[in-house]
Protein backbone atom coordinates (compact mmCIF):
# COMPACT_ATOMS: atom_id res chain seq x y z
CA UNK A 1 0.00 0.00 0.00
CA UNK A 2 3.01 2.36 0.72
CA UNK A 3 4.77 1.66 -2.71
CA UNK A 4 1.28 2.39 -4.49
CA UNK A 5 0.89 5.93 -2.73
CA UNK A 6 4.59 6.30 -3.62
CA UNK A 7 4.48 5.82 -6.69
CA UNK A 8 1.19 7.98 -7.02
CA UNK A 9 3.16 11.11 -5.65
CA UNK A 10 6.24 10.43 -8.18
CA UNK A 11 3.15 10.63 -10.87
CA UNK A 12 1.81 13.51 -9.58
CA UNK A 13 5.23 15.36 -9.17
CA UNK A 14 5.99 14.68 -12.83
CA UNK A 15 2.60 16.06 -14.01
CA UNK A 16 3.21 19.02 -11.65
CA UNK A 17 6.52 19.75 -13.07
CA UNK A 18 4.61 19.06 -16.72
CA UNK A 19 2.35 21.93 -16.16
CA UNK A 20 4.76 23.99 -14.94
CA UNK A 21 7.06 23.91 -17.93
CA UNK A 22 4.42 24.21 -20.52
CA UNK A 23 2.85 27.45 -18.12
CA UNK A 24 2.17 30.58 -20.42
CA UNK A 25 3.16 32.93 -17.53
CA UNK A 26 7.03 31.65 -18.02
CA UNK A 27 6.50 32.58 -22.01
CA UNK A 28 5.49 36.11 -20.61
CA UNK A 29 7.88 36.99 -17.77
CA UNK A 30 10.56 36.21 -20.80
CA UNK A 31 9.08 38.85 -23.29
CA UNK A 32 9.01 41.23 -20.52
CA UNK A 33 12.62 40.31 -19.85
CA UNK A 34 13.51 40.92 -23.56
CA UNK A 35 11.73 44.11 -23.56
CA UNK A 36 13.65 45.69 -20.63
CA UNK A 37 17.03 44.66 -22.37
CA UNK A 38 16.02 46.03 -25.49
CA UNK A 39 15.12 48.99 -23.85
CA UNK A 40 18.04 49.28 -21.69
CA UNK A 41 19.84 48.76 -25.36
CA UNK A 42 18.42 51.99 -26.74
CA UNK A 43 18.87 54.13 -23.72
CA UNK A 44 22.32 52.96 -24.18
CA UNK A 45 22.80 54.74 -27.73
CA UNK A 46 21.38 58.23 -26.72
CA UNK A 47 24.20 60.73 -26.70
CA UNK A 48 25.55 62.90 -24.09
CA UNK A 49 23.73 66.52 -24.54
CA UNK A 50 27.30 67.47 -22.36
CA UNK A 51 29.11 67.82 -25.68
CA UNK A 52 26.91 69.94 -27.10
CA UNK A 53 27.77 73.01 -25.28
CA UNK A 54 24.70 72.88 -22.23
CA UNK A 55 27.74 72.58 -19.31
CA UNK A 56 27.91 75.75 -18.00
CA UNK A 57 31.52 76.90 -16.35
CA UNK A 58 29.63 76.23 -13.02
CA UNK A 59 29.61 72.56 -13.94
CA UNK A 60 25.50 72.62 -13.62
CA UNK A 61 23.70 71.43 -16.63
CA UNK A 62 20.86 74.11 -17.24
CA UNK A 63 17.22 72.45 -19.34
CA UNK A 64 17.05 73.77 -22.68
CA UNK A 65 13.34 72.99 -22.38
CA UNK A 66 11.08 75.77 -24.71
CA UNK A 67 8.32 76.87 -22.86
CA UNK A 68 4.77 77.84 -24.70
CA UNK A 69 1.70 78.34 -24.21
CA UNK A 70 -0.98 75.53 -25.07
CA UNK A 71 -1.27 74.57 -28.98
CA UNK A 72 -4.90 75.66 -30.32
CA UNK A 73 -5.64 72.36 -32.20
CA UNK A 74 -8.40 74.16 -33.82
CA UNK A 75 -6.02 76.35 -36.01
CA UNK A 76 -4.19 73.19 -36.91
CA UNK A 77 -1.46 74.51 -34.44
CA UNK A 78 1.53 71.04 -33.96
CA UNK A 79 4.52 71.12 -32.48
CA UNK A 80 7.75 70.39 -35.04
CA UNK A 81 10.58 68.08 -33.39
CA UNK A 82 14.10 68.02 -34.97
CA UNK A 83 17.29 66.68 -33.78
CA UNK A 84 19.51 69.72 -32.86
CA UNK A 85 22.47 68.05 -30.95
CA UNK A 86 22.75 64.36 -32.65
CA UNK A 87 20.92 63.76 -29.36
CA UNK A 88 17.40 63.25 -28.79
CA UNK A 89 14.24 65.06 -30.51
CA UNK A 90 13.29 68.12 -29.22
CA UNK A 91 10.87 70.91 -30.60
CA UNK A 92 12.11 73.40 -32.81
CA UNK A 93 8.97 75.55 -33.48
CA UNK A 94 5.30 75.27 -34.14
CA UNK A 95 3.72 75.59 -37.11
CA UNK A 96 0.34 76.68 -37.78
CA UNK A 97 -2.72 77.54 -40.37
CA UNK A 98 -4.07 81.23 -40.47
CA UNK A 99 -7.28 81.98 -42.51
CA UNK A 100 -7.13 84.03 -45.35
CA UNK A 101 -9.56 86.84 -45.50
CA UNK A 102 -10.38 86.77 -49.00
CA UNK A 103 -11.28 83.34 -49.10
CA UNK A 104 -8.01 81.90 -50.44
CA UNK A 105 -5.93 78.93 -49.28
CA UNK A 106 -4.70 79.60 -46.06
CA UNK A 107 -1.58 80.34 -45.25
CA UNK A 108 0.86 78.15 -43.58
CA UNK A 109 2.72 80.56 -40.45
CA UNK A 110 6.02 78.95 -38.84
CA UNK A 111 7.52 79.98 -35.67
CA UNK A 112 11.26 79.09 -34.78
CA UNK A 113 12.50 78.64 -31.81
CA UNK A 114 16.28 77.71 -32.49
CA UNK A 115 18.54 79.91 -34.46
CA UNK A 116 18.97 80.91 -38.18
CA UNK A 117 21.53 78.10 -38.68
CA UNK A 118 18.76 75.55 -38.21
CA UNK A 119 16.53 77.32 -40.35
CA UNK A 120 16.39 74.50 -43.34
CA UNK A 121 15.47 71.61 -40.53
CA UNK A 122 12.65 73.57 -39.38
CA UNK A 123 11.04 74.36 -43.00
CA UNK A 124 11.36 70.39 -43.97
CA UNK A 125 10.03 69.87 -40.44
CA UNK A 126 7.05 72.00 -41.43
CA UNK A 127 5.99 70.51 -44.46
CA UNK A 128 5.05 67.16 -42.67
Amino acid sequence: MISSFCNFIRWAVQVLQAVSEASPNRARKGKTLQRKQNKAKLNSRRQSLADAGLLWKSGVRRSTRVRSRPLEYWRGERFLYGRIHNSLATVIGIKSFSPDKDGKEPVLKVKSFVSDQYADLVERAALH
